[in-house]
């Protein structure tokens, strides 16, 4: 008589892997970092690329997690950063816990391959564990920030040493003559301008439109405060201030049109912005 035989599952680690990395992103944090990368190497592996996706490194996770979540947020995150299959190319660091100066420039270290950095937003950082990165990040094209003001200068001088191939800057927080002569100089391929969310005045702001910057596509300037000569907001509401803003605001029109290369200027100077 012939015994019928069984038929067997799979074993759990030979489940397709895109399957467990789309199952485990539907969990939540604390089932993603407690859970799955202790069964085995496998399911191990899988939640790597859940929370470290092939391309982006965005390790803003972090910012929602509770302290014992962060400890193991971390370990995971070092062991994908040890891994020798992992190419990313673009980082997203925390906006509010950030990573130690040793930590932040061994992640610069293990990933040399980084091409756009994208620094807290929300936050006004120490430059020492950006300027020491960027010795590390020398092939990067795109790189926001958010600093403190005399902190600016000594990382667009970095940047301008070592990082040839950049071609867009984000510059958020309050930019001076100085900050704009460094990005002016020390940049003269560049393309993509972002000044978002800053405060300047207005004779940076025409520095920076002058021509100079001849391959200058884009430029946002969207929700800065910007200041006259007296340095006073220019959205100022009587009458006598408001002439003056208007008669401002056409002539900073008027120059971005007469750039060539300009094909964007995004901005938002009007009584309404607040």
């Amino acid at each position: 008589m012939q015994i019928m035989k069984k038929k067997q599952n799979p074993p759990w680690k030979d489940l397709d892997p895109c399957v467990l990395s789309k199952i485990f992103s539907c969990l939540s944090p604390q089932d993603q970092l407690f859970g799955p990368p202790y069964v085995c190497r496998a399911w191990l592996s899988a939640t790597l690329d859940t929370l470290f996706h092939n391309s982006e490194l965005d390790l803003r996770l972090i910012d929602s997690l509770e302290k014992i979540q962060r400890t193991r947020f971390t370990h995971l995150l070092r062991i994908a950063i040890n891994r020798c299959d992992r190419n990313w190319v673009s980082i997203h660091l925390p906006n509010k816990n950030s990573f130690g100066y040793f930590a932040t420039v061994y992640i610069a270290e293990k990933t040399p391959s980084i091409s756009s950095v994208f620094w807290p937003t929300d936050v006004s950082s120490s430059h020492v564990p950006v300027y020491m990165s960027v010795f590390y990040w020398r092939k990067i094209r795109v790189f926001h920030a958010r600093l403190n003001p005399n902190q600016w200068c000594n990382v667009l001088t970095q940047l301008a040493d070592l990082c040839n191939n950049l071609v867009e800057i984000g510059v958020h927080g309050t930019i001076t003559e100085k900050e704009a002569l460094c990005i002016i100089q020390g940049f003269p391929r560049l393309k993509v301008l972002d000044l978002s969310e800053s405060i300047l005045s207005s004779e940076v702001l025409g520095m920076l439109l002058d021509g100079r910057l001849e391959n200058l596509r884009e430029v946002n300037i969207l929700h800065c405060l910007v200041l006259d000569d007296e340095g006073k907001n220019m959205l100022e509401r009587d009458y006598s201030n408001y002439c003056y803003f208007k008669a401002w605001r056409r002539q900073i029109l008027e120059t971005a049109s007469n750039l060539k290369s300009l094909k964007k200027f995004m901005h938002c100077l009007e009584k309404c912005c607040q």
